[in-house]
């Protein structure tokens, strides 16, 4: 039954692992958005481009996500001054993918690190909440 159990783990592992060691820098995230902000049509852009411009978007999309529920969830309970990062309601994807590039390049001694930090990074840093409720 051990045994079972440690093989049955083992496969878990072995089927999430790949998923888990996506790890881009912020120069691949620098070039995905870049080549975001600049497409005017889809029509014309490679097939590694448009999995690039997706990665960019996923970010975006995941960061703005997790901070709504994030912000939701410190409202309900009374934490609102815990909140780092206080987007407005309506901003465009393009908009945000230009505040994470403009960031990136404005540090390019941090390009090695994690593309997904650096994005937080950039937002927190260009929409700030100041703590207040």
């Amino acid at each position: 039954m051990k045994r079972l159990a440690i093989i049955a783990s083992l496969s878990f592992l072995m089927t999430t692992l790949p998923a888990m060691a996506v790890e881009r820098s912020g120069n691949d995230l620098l070039v995905d958005c870049t080549n975001l902000i600049k497409t005017e049509s889809i029509d014309s852009v490679s097939k590694d481009h448009v999995l690039g411009m997706g990665y960019c978007i996923g970010i975006i999309d995941g960061l703005v996500t997790f901070n709504y529920v994030y912000e939701s969830v410190l409202q309900a309970e009374g934490h609102s001054d815990l909140l780092q990062m206080c987007l407005p309601q309506r901003i465009s994807t393009r908009k945000l993918a230009t505040v994470i590039v403009n960031y990136i390049s404005d540090n390019p001694d941090q390009l090695h690190n994690s593309g997904q930090a650096l994005a937080a990074q950039a937002l927190i840093a260009s929409y700030p909440c100041g703590g207040e409720d």
